[in-house]
């Protein structure tokens, strides 16, 4: 079939992206020094403008000469400004499916879509930056359609797919009804999630140093420390309205953390069919992560202490490919989940895999290795507190009872067990970790010991799963017997 460019909208992205980048230097030139004619403010608004100009020309030229053709069994991608790059991309080497949709692609049905490989380097990922809903979609089913009738599509159906990108609004919705109805849906976030999770994530934080950001902004360009040092002593000369104005700023800021919470995780959820997991979250701009089931090479499960105490669990999927979009990670079975919910979901979403509650904790001496570690990072911030804050010592008695309570509470909470096919093992002490994995799952498995657990009859346990990067999972101090155990049970 004929090649096909990207949306126009691959332009107005790029120039966003470039706005973004360019941020800081716009702020100097046309805004704080918005009154001045220095000469160096004068040339940086001319180069500034003439960069700008030429990262449009470069984005509307990066749009012509970029092209995709679908064919038989792989993608090409052309793509390139003044040098054209071509990459294949086979179906059978595609493990992830991601989209995302921000709020402004989503009025004119446009979205981008990545497709993940398990290899590294350039090959890691291909991206389509602006498609049309219907293109991605038709894309997305050809690779699935290829996978299930064991590598035979027609090549007329792949044409028809992705001709036939003039569909109707209606057409679009009945299919896409179609496709969600074979899916079943696992989770959706009720309002008492949002509201756990808007806690957890501390979003209400942010809006304190958002406002003295847009003060000194705003400071910078005019003079408004006189209204703000009026105010503060208005404010601080009545106990009645400094407990108003403080109330007022901390409904503020819980009102902040809870839309801030919710326009990311107010139309999160977790689907799944036979083969894939389907992840989606968003209320503005919209992500969406697919995978693979047989691709998922360990569960990863953590607790922060806060997060013990309100009953929740993280819970992420390892796997091979690359599982975040603009620096946001995809791949969370939503962070916030009920501990029992958690573990329910997990089977519900991946029969194969067993979970179990019931795990070996270390013996006393495990207790004593660790804390016959030398405390390097004690004795070095001891040493710069004495030196530079010899006023602030007793810190460094604080941070020696922090560290010997951080060694206890890892001791305390690490354990390990195999259960069948599946090895599981527990870390950390401020937070915990729990990787479950299959034997045949795990790429390298390795046991070393140092002298301090030569005496003690103890061993360090590694194990690897591959992941971007590699992922790895160390279990310290376990006895030499267990360690045995689990390296045998490995080369079975």
């Amino acid at each position: 079939m004929q090649s096909k460019r990207m949306h126009p909208l691959m332009i107005a992205s790029s120039i966003l992206r470039s706005i973004k980048d360019l941020f800081f230097l716009i702020l100097i030139f046309f805004v704080i020094n918005i009154g001045s004619t220095s000469t160096w403010v004068v040339i940086g608004r001319y180069l500034l403008i003439t960069i700008f100009i030429l990262l449009i020309i470069t984005a509307i030229v990066r749009w012509f000469r970029t092209s995709y053709e679908v064919k038989e069994k792989s993608i090409v991608i052309r793509q390139g400004a003044f040098v054209i790059k071509q990459r294949y991309l086979p179906f059978d080497r595609v493990q992830n499916v991601k989209t995302n949709t921000p709020f402004y692609f989503r009025f004119l049905h446009v979205t981008s879509l990545v497709l993940e490989t398990g290899s590294g380097g350039d090959d890691a990922s291909f991206t389509f930056p602006a498609l049309h809903l219907a293109d991605a979609e038709k894309i997305e089913s050809i690779i699935d359609r290829y996978r299930k009738t064991d590598h035979k599509i027609e090549q007329v159906e792949e044409d028809q797919a992705l001709t036939e990108t003039s569909q109707t609004e209606n057409e679009r919705n009945i299919k896409s009804e179609q496709k969600h109805s074979e899916r079943r849906i696992h989770f959706i976030p009720t309002r008492k999630d949002v509201l756990k999770a808007s806690i957890l994530s501390a979003s209400y934080i942010v809006l304190v140093p958002i406002l003295l950001s847009i003060f000194q902004q705003i400071d910078s360009v005019y003079d408004i420390s006189t209204y703000l040092e009026d105010g503060y002593q208005f404010i601080s000369n009545s106990w009645m309205v400094l407990v108003i104005a403080i109330t007022l700023l901390i409904l503020a800021s819980i009102a902040f953390g809870v839309i801030q919470t919710f326009l990311k995780y107010g139309k999160y959820e977790i689907a799944s069919d036979e083969e894939r997991i389907y992840i989606s979250q968003g209320v503005l701009s919209e992500k969406h992560f697919s995978i693979r089931k047989k691709n998922v090479q360990a569960i990863e499960m953590r607790q922060s202490i806060l997060k013990r105490l309100l009953g929740v669990t993280s819970v992420k999927l390892i796997s091979a490919g690359e599982m975040e979009l603009s620096g946001d990670p995809v791949n969370s079975l939503y962070p916030f989940l009920p501990t029992k919910r958690a573990l329910s979901l997990v089977e519900e979403l991946l029969p194969g895999f067993e979970i179990t509650t019931e795990m070996e904790r270390m013996p006393t001496s495990s207790l004593v290795a660790r804390m016959l570690h030398i405390p390097w990072i004690w004795i070095i911030a001891t040493g710069v507190i004495l030196y530079f804050f010899p006023q602030w010592w007793w810190t460094s008695i604080v941070l020696l009872i922090l560290t010997i309570m951080g060694r206890y509470l890892d001791y305390r909470f690490a354990k390990f067990t195999i259960n069948g096919s599946f090895i599981q093992l527990q870390t950390g002490g401020w937070e915990i970790t729990t990787l479950v994995t299959q034997r045949h799952k795990a790429i390298e498995f390795s046991v070393e010991e140092n002298i301090i657990q030569r005496r003690l009859g103890l061993i360090t346990l590694k194990t690897s799963n591959r992941g971007k990067p590699v992922y790895v999972k160390t279990l310290a101090d376990i006895p030499a017997p267990m360690a045995k155990e689990a390296y045998h049970w490995y080369k079975q």
